[in-house]
């Protein structure tokens, strides 16, 4: 099975796998930033990229505790531990996060 997956690799383009490690880092950071978020299944995502510090960065809609949606905002997510909504700090200080990990 091994062997398999090593081969299949093997016939991708570094535009394909480029392609797939992208679209691996930003599922990866929808995760931790649907942990951050009151109801994980409803989180809508748009706007995602991958910023120049290697950070999953994008935008996510989710609910509020009276079940409605809040806007989108700004999220970056580092890892787990590290991933930071627009909301969870001041303007400023995620503006800064912003210019550093995701421009």
């Amino acid at each position: 099975m091994a062997l398999m997956l090593v081969l299949a690799a093997c016939g991708k383009s570094a535009e394909q796998r480029q392609r797939e490690d992208m679209a691996l880092l930003n599922s990866q950071g929808e995760k931790y930033v649907r942990e951050k978020v009151l109801e994980p299944a409803q989180a809508q995502f748009r706007n995602q990229f991958i910023g120049k510090g290697g950070a999953p960065c994008g935008e996510v809609n989710a609910k509020d505790a009276f079940g409605a949606y809040i806007g989108f905002q700004r999220y970056i997510s580092v890892a787990r531990d590290l991933t930071l909504l627009a909301q969870d700090v001041s303007p400023d200080e995620f503006e800064a996060q912003w210019k550093q990990l995701c421009r």
